[in-house]
């Protein structure tokens, strides 16, 4: 059973609009969520769902039957609005039919989770949310235990991060807005080897063993990682023709992390020239 709303003054719409915006008076437990991937991944992630809001016509297709079915037998409550007010609520020219406000509240990094064989990757500087939820997505597909944010990285609970993401940010522990030294103090703690990316120099991310407790620190798009910050952390680079000044973090992002998940699986490499 669905409500109908129709008022932009509803309080529901009012909080969608404030944690859609990130303003300040916006609830801070919530973040959310849009699409039927991303709120997929938020009921499978077990996080509570406040409330799902759909378009008019949403429920016309399988796979959006399929997420409204879901939902009364966890107690979420079900609301429909125009399209016209749906639009107005999104992130997107062209919506999915569907946004969630989900149950997300911030972690501290002494109390998130830590496994025997930590894999973190912390963001440095980064400033596109879609870059930093393309990583999170990454990270969580390679394997990683944790994610961290410094102060100047753009917020894992921007809409656009959270939907670049596709849901990762949900199953994965998101620690933001770090000091530096912080970051290089936990590690100290727990025996994590940090490291550092820069293009062109540095030890070639293949000869580095990357089996044991690790760090990934990948800096700003444009700047990379601050010298005055981490001057002191072992690099790591990845080769590229010389004509070539860096590559898209993300993009740097995954091939680190893979090639850590094919270590710590023993996956084989092929040999040149053989088959």
């Amino acid at each position: 059973m669905s409500t109908l709303l129709t008022s932009r003054n509803n309080p529901l719409i009012k909080t969608i609009r404030l944690v859609g915006a990130q303003q300040r008076s916006a609830p801070s437990e919530f973040v959310l969520a849009e699409g039927i991937r991303v709120i997929r991944e938020a009921l499978h992630s077990g996080r509570t769902l406040d409330a799902v809001l759909v378009g008019e016509r949403f429920g016309r297709r399988p796979e959006e039957e399929a997420l409204v079915s879901q939902l009364p037998g966890r107690g979420i409550r079900l609301c429909r609005v125009s399209e016209a007010l749906l639009l107005s609520l999104s992130a997107v020219s062209t919506p999915q039919g569907a946004l969630a406000l989900v149950h997300l509240p911030a972690v501290e990094l002494c109390s998130a989770p830590l496994p025997e064989n930590p894999l973190l990757l912390c963001a440095c500087g980064i400033q596109d949310p879609g870059n930093l939820g393309t990583l999170i997505r990454t990270a969580w597909a390679a394997g990683a235990s944790m994610i961290l944010t410094t102060r100047d990285t753009a917020s894992a609970r921007n809409p656009k991060a959270v939907r670049a993401s596709a849901g990762a940010c949900f199953h994965l522990p998101i620690v933001e807005h770090l000091e530096p030294f912080q970051v290089q103090e936990y590690c100290r703690l727990h025996n994590i080897h940090l490291c550092r990316t820069i293009p062109h120099s540095g030890k070639i991310y293949t000869q580095v063993d990357f089996r044991i407790p690790t760090a990934i620190l990948l800096g700003n798009e444009a700047r990379g990682i601050s010298e005055l910050d981490w001057n002191n952390i072992p690099a790591v680079s990845i080769p590229m023709a010389q004509s070539a000044e860096s590559l898209n973090v993300a993009s740097a992002g995954a091939i680190l992390l893979f090639e850590i998940l094919a270590q710590r699986s023993k996956l084989p490499r092929a040999s040149p020239g053989k088959e």
